[in-house]
């Protein structure tokens, strides 16, 4: 039987280890390909401020919000499964605009939270 690398690594050896890295370099072309088109489709959504205000202006004086309207600005939606948290359902929400992606809000404050409820009439949670 031939001895591999200085003599310490045996035939049987050495194809255990070649096949091993083999699948370890399968499995890592596999990761770059999946890293590469997340970033890919990233780049679709980043942002270009000038294309979105261009949008904006067009619908400067909204009487009425139609699907025609969401469509312009909206690329896409995530609903998340819903949790429970420290004992009440929430849901995470997040809206993608187009040219501009996901636009993480401020947390609220108790004050802001309030005047919500007041003016929607139900509970919102955040960071949910």
């Amino acid at each position: 039987m031939r001895k591999k690398i200085l003599g310490n690594l045996t035939e049987d050896r050495f194809k255990k280890l070649s096949y091993k890295y083999e699948d370890e370099q399968s499995e890592l072309k596999q990761k770059i390909k999946h890293l590469k088109k997340m970033v890919s489709e990233e780049k679709q959504h980043e942002m270009n401020a000038d294309g979105f205000l261009q949008m904006v202006r067009k619908y400067t004086d909204i009487k009425e919000l139609t699907p025609k309207i969401l469509h312009n600005f909206i690329d896409k939606i995530v609903v998340h499964h819903k949790e429970n948290l420290f004992g009440k359902m929430v849901q995470k929400v997040e809206i993608y605009y187009k040219m501009i992606g996901y636009v993480e809000l401020p947390a609220m404050s108790e004050r802001e939270k309030e005047s919500y409820m007041k003016s929607f009439g139900r509970e919102i949670e955040q960071g949910a």
